[in-house]
């Protein structure tokens, strides 16, 4: 028995030793820290601003300890949807998530409305947007309920969930039963805004239509300005629609009237202090003089207007009745920030004014701050709801603006130049056009071969001679700063033949060239490049006139000429694809060249100084954008 004790004893040590060692283990663990890593799957997500359980912590890429449980992730940058998601961090573990940011975008769709009884009024989200029929654009994607209300006894309400797809259009068929014991009129007229009534009480503006009448006779009247009224008798037949067509014919003396309508059925019409009803409401012969017209309606801002009659002058009034709305001011510790409500500009902050009841996203942006996006619940109240927005500075992303720089930098269609010593880069082609003196249009193109060559051809003229060349340039871009290379134009030209008027008989003209320029650039990326050159040319020109006189024949008709040339250029990048340029240059060595003399008369000789003024439209590249 001892023994036995012995024995127990010890077993319930060794279980309460595992009991100990099992729970030391579980509390190590959960005491462990956990590691969240936020990563960017594409590049408009690089540098987005991060919330861990609403706390700005960074930006992505993002990797942070974090105690272990549950988290809420909000990734949000400026023109996309916020990614929201709900993380649970285990201790000791590492939990990466990607995100890819959506653009926003403002998805909208149409909806059709029909119904098998015309002019009922039509309901979406609460709001009266018509009759039936009705088409309704411009829906946001989401659900939507469309209700059709009933006007008075013998016809079913209708309400329904209608989901708006983006670019798409929902139709709702609607069927408003009409109790099988009742009928229905619906009467139209020729003469626009005419006023329809029925035994005696009138039922709106022509298209007017009534439900719920018992079967039998019925008397339809139709009125309107500068015509005599219409009588109808029309027997109505339960179950069914009657359709009544009210034609005016013979014109009334000018009769003085008030006429109210508006958009909301049940409002009540006060005209100089005398309730009326509900719309339209006529009077009609009316007094002259000025009226005072009040519509009023339940959830409704009223409407005041005034208005005149006198002869041949009637008081039209139609009241557009907007809905009440809760009065909300929204405040901000930004000066100029910018309020959006529902995706919607509603101007700068402080902002106040109403808003309808209900769910509305609230959004303020401002420079250098992080967007602050909130959801707002607005119950219909007299007070004034305050909304004070503590916006956080933004943190600026260093290393994404040192990458924009760095690619603006790299980009080679934005540092292409033309008149440069380096080559332009592989795959890039640019086409020049200039005037300028002697050559008053040239135009060239050029393409990039290789790394240190390109090839190019060109035409210049004025009008005497129009010369063709092939140009090859052979260049290093020795620095980001600092190129030099050597451009050889081979080419010749041609011209109108000119008639000598002393001995008679034409003389043609022709030339060939041949030129090579040194250039030393100096560049400032991604502005543009300074360029200087000395260059030697040789020209064969068959011209037989005098330098001074292109009335003089000479004896001798072609000139040889070699000549040495000092120029300069300064080429700016304006826009990723066009630059605009000047050169100037002169002949520091050489005979004057007769064909460039005299060119507009005047005996001026060549002049040896030469400037041209142009721009460059550069297309291909690695990179096509903006």
């Amino acid at each position: 028995m001892q023994g036995l004790r012995g024995v127990g004893r010890f077993v319930r040590v060794v279980f309460v030793l595992g009991l100990l060692v099992v729970s030391s283990a579980a509390l190590a663990q959960g005491a462990s820290p956990a590691v969240l890593v936020i990563t960017a799957s594409d590049d408009a997500t690089s540098g987005a601003a991060i919330r861990i359980d609403g706390d700005p912590s960074g930006n992505v890429p993002l990797r942070k300890t974090l105690t272990p449980g549950r988290h809420l992730l909000q990734v949000g940058k400026r023109g996309f949807a916020t990614f929201s998601k709900w993380v649970d961090l285990v201790g000791g573990e590492v939990t990466t998530i990607p995100v890819a940011l959506q653009p926003q975008a403002v998805k909208t769709g149409s909806l059709l409305i029909t119904a098998d009884v015309t002019g009922m009024p039509v309901f979406i989200d609460g709001q009266r947007r018509g009759g039936t029929p009705l088409v309704v654009d411009g829906l946001t994607e989401g659900e939507h309920v469309v209700e059709i209300r009933s006007p008075g006894e013998g016809y079913h309400p209708f309400s329904k969930v209608v989901l708006i797809k983006a670019n798409e259009r929902a139709t709702v068929e609607a069927t408003i039963r009409v109790a099988p014991d009742l009928g229905s009129l619906r009467v139209i007229a020729n003469v626009p805004g005419a006023i329809i009534s029925l035994d005696g009480v009138d039922i709106g503006v022509a298209p007017a239509a009534k439900g719920a009448l018992p079967p039998g006779e019925h008397t339809v009247m139709a009125r309107a300005t500068g015509y005599e009224n219409v009588t109808q008798a029309v027997t109505v037949i339960a179950g069914r629609e009657r359709v009544v067509s009210m034609r005016f014919t013979t014109a009334s003396t000018d009769v003085a009237r008030v006429w109210v309508r508006a958009n909301v059925p049940e409002a009540t019409v006060t005209i100089d202090g005398e309730d009326y009803g509900n719309p339209p409401i006529t009077i009609e012969p009316a007094e002259f003089g000025t009226h005072a017209v009040v519509v009023r309606a339940p959830g409704y801002r009223e409407v005041r207007r005034t208005c005149s009659v006198g002869p041949s002058r009637n008081c039209d009034v139609y009241a557009e009745l907007n809905p009440l709305g809760v009065p909300v001011r929204i405040e901000a510790n930004v000066a100029g920030a910018q309020l959006f409500i529902d995706g919607e500009a509603r101007g700068p902050v402080p902002w106040e004014g109403d808003l309808p009841a209900g769910t509305h996203q609230l959004e303020v942006r401002a420079d250098g701050y992080e967007n602050h996006v909130e959801q707002i619940n607005l119950q219909k109240s007299p007070r004034v709801r305050l909304i004070q927005v503590i916006m956080s500075t933004a943190v600026v992303a260093v290393d994404q603006k040192r990458r924009d720089k760095e690619a603006e930098l790299d980009d080679p269609l934005r540092n292409t130049v033309t008149h440069a010593g380096a080559p332009l880069p592989v795959g890039v082609a640019t086409l020049d056009f200039s005037t300028g003196w002697p050559w008053l249009a040239s135009l060239g193109m050029r393409a990039g071969l290789t790394k240190f060559l390109d090839v190019g051809l060109y035409v210049t003229t004025f009008g005497r001679l129009t010369d063709f060349a092939v140009s090859t340039k052979a260049g290093w871009r020795v620095s980001r700063n600092f190129s030099l290379g050597g451009d050889l134009q081979i080419g010749g030209g041609v011209g109108p033949a000119q008639r000598d008027n002393i001995l008679g008989g034409s003389h043609p003209t022709n030339n060939f060239f041949i030129t090579l320029d040194a250039i030393f650039s100096l560049h400032f990326p991604p502005r543009g490049a300074l360029s200087l050159w000395i260059a030697g040319d040789f020209n064969s020109d068959r011209w037989d006139f005098d330098g001074r006189d292109s009335r003089t024949v000479v004896t001798s008709s072609r000139q040889n000429v070699v000549r040495a040339r000092l120029g300069g250029s300064l080429e700016i990048v304006v826009t990723r694809k066009w630059n605009v340029w000047i050169e100037v240059e002169g002949i520091v060595a050489g005979d004057r060249r007769r064909v460039l003399g005299d060119i507009f008369g005047g005996g001026n000789p060549d002049s040896r100084v030469y400037g041209q003024f142009g721009a460059t439209f550069k297309f291909g590249g690695a990179k096509e954008g903006s």
